[in-house]
Order: structure tokens, then sequence, then C-alpha cells
């Protein structure tokens, strides 16, 4: 089973990742990009960083699957991560969902309902450029009207969650995976 959690920047994807791989043991599945590292991410751990002409080497030999451009910047999934039956999680943007699903053996869809001033502080923490931090805060505002007025947009997803960076929210978020794991065994 691969768990996606999905929502606005600075809705507590990786921080909500981080809890599920600890408490649960899943396999962190990351992220194939060409964007440079921030600072304090690790190669291998928080993304594979790679150059544009590795990009298309491994979408040309089949490695990537569900690739994407944002800000500027390709994104993919290992296509054998998708494929592998270890439980695992990873963050998506609900652009690729359908994508996603396709390729992955299966599926459950978490969307983070975000606490707004949190996400916008967690934006802020970033110390993105100016121009892109303001491009991202507008961005939070346009994608919670979108998540909120689309029907379509909200039936991709198998559960909705919030989160407010507390120990209440890690707690709710791994006993609905706890959950939704015993349901799978029972039914097998």
């Amino acid at each position: 089973m691969i768990v996606i959690l999905s929502g606005i920047t600075g809705a507590g994807k990786s921080y909500l990742k981080k809890h599920i791989i600890n408490k649960l043991n899943f396999k962190n599945i990351v992220i194939v990009t060409t964007r440079a590292k921030r600072l304090g991410e690790i190669d291998g751990i928080d993304k594979h960083f790679v150059t544009e002409e590795e990009f298309e080497k491994l979408k040309n030999e089949g490695k990537i699957s569900v690739d994407f451009e944002f800000l500027g910047h390709k994104y993919a999934y290992y296509t054998e991560d998708l494929l592998s039956d270890q439980n695992a999680v990873t963050e998506l943007h609900y652009s690729t969902i359908d994508e996603f699903k396709k390729v992955a053996k299966e599926v459950v869809a978490i969307y983070i309902k975000p606490n707004v001033a949190m996400a916008k502080k967690q934006l802020k923490l970033r110390c993105l450029p100016k121009a892109v931090e303001t491009f991202r805060l507008k961005e939070i505002k346009e994608q919670i009207k979108e998540f909120e007025n689309n029907g379509q947009l909200q039936q991709k997803f198998d559960y909705v969650i919030s989160n407010d960076y507390t120990d209440e929210s890690i707690d709710n978020a791994v006993k609905l995976i706890k959950n939704i794991e015993e349901r799978r065994y029972v039914r097998t």
C-alpha cells in the first residue's frame, strides 16, 4: 500500500510523512527532481537530485514514472518504488493523483486540510527567494479555494485529515493509516 499525502504548501505533508515512517515503519518514496537542494536537504533522503540530462535518461529508460513540472523543475518517481509491495508513503501534488494511481499498485490518497496561518508560517521558514515565496503564498489561497469548490478534486481523495502540527494531528494520521492497514488484512 502506498499512502499519498497531498495538500497546499505548508500543510504538513513532510511533517506527517516523517511520523508515519517512524511510527509505522513505512518506506519513504523519495521523489526525483531537477530542483536544486535547499539548505539542509539530503540527496536520497529528502529528494533524489539529478541533472536535466540524468532525468531525461531515466525517463527514456522507463526507470521513472508520473513525471511533471513545477516552478520550472522536473519531478518524477522511480517506477520500481511505485510497483513495490512494501508499505510506503510519499507527498504528491493533487494534479498528478490520477497518473500516480495508474502506475502504483494500491494507493490511499489523503488530503491534509491545513491550519492556514501555520501553513504560511511554515512556508516562510523555508527561506525561499522573495518572488517564489510571494508566488507560493498566493498559491495557498488559490489551492484552498480550488479544493473547497471542486467536487471532482475532492473525490480523488479517500480521506481528509486536519493538521495543526500537534501530537494530536500525528496520532490521528497514524491511527487512520493503522485502521486502513488492518482492514486490508481482513479483506485478504
